[in-house]
């Protein structure tokens, strides 16, 4: 292995040092609260090294966001697009629900991560893959959601419409139950659902 190849390596350990201090010091102390200062010390790095990874705390703000992501999108590939495509959408809901949700601190972490963010703060690489994230997300369930009006399972309306009203519902749910500090139940998944379906089916 090359010299180049090892800066590299050694380039994504602290990169993933640096997001794993982080994300212990917002999960600590609050994430307004947290200095670049502090990440700095807990990651056993300096100051400027922070900067040579993130323009600032907002970017780090973007690349936790940008992992759940991955995280989401990677368990997406997998599903089984051989199955009927109400049994399609059931288990892509199902997905985002695990993803978020199996250790609810560190969604609880992401989501006001991402709530914070400025955009127009971003660097265009991180920008770039933020928003690709996005819209793979929404293209992913926009094309289930189409062949379900197609084939009338759902109703026959604009599916940007369907995709914003699902969207709400989810993230609506989820950000309610963390201000309640509400533990996101099997039952709670179940109501979700079952309005999902009930409210778009043909």
């Amino acid at each position: 292995m090359g010299i180049s190849d090892r800066r590299e390596r050694e380039f994504r350990r602290r990169e993933e040092d640096i997001l794993t201090a982080s994300f212990d010091l917002f999960a600590e102390n609050g994430i307004e609260s947290v200095t670049i200062d502090m990440i700095a010390e807990k990651a056993g790095v300096g100051k400027g090294t922070i900067y040579k990874h993130f323009i600032g705390k907002n970017e780090i703000f973007a690349s936790l966001v940008i992992d759940q992501g991955h995280e989401l999108m990677n368990a997406l590939n997998h599903l089984d697009k051989t199955v009927p495509i109400i049994s399609q959408i059931k288990i892509m809901i199902r997905i985002f629900w695990e993803v978020h949700t199996h250790d609810i601190k560190k969604f609880q972490i992401r989501r006001k991560c991402d709530q914070l963010m400025v955009l127009e703060e971003l660097s265009p690489p991180v920008l770039a893959e933020y928003t690709k994230l996005n819209d793979m997300k929404k293209e992913f369930a926009r094309v289930l959601f189409q062949q379900a009006i197609d084939e009338e399972v759902f109703m026959a309306v604009d599916v940007d419409n369907l995709i914003i009203a699902s969207m709400g519902l989810y993230t609506g749910m989820l950000d309610v139950a963390l201000k309640e500090d509400v533990q996101p139940s099997e039952e709670l998944y179940m109501l979700l659902k079952n309005m999902v379906f009930k409210g778009f089916m043909a």
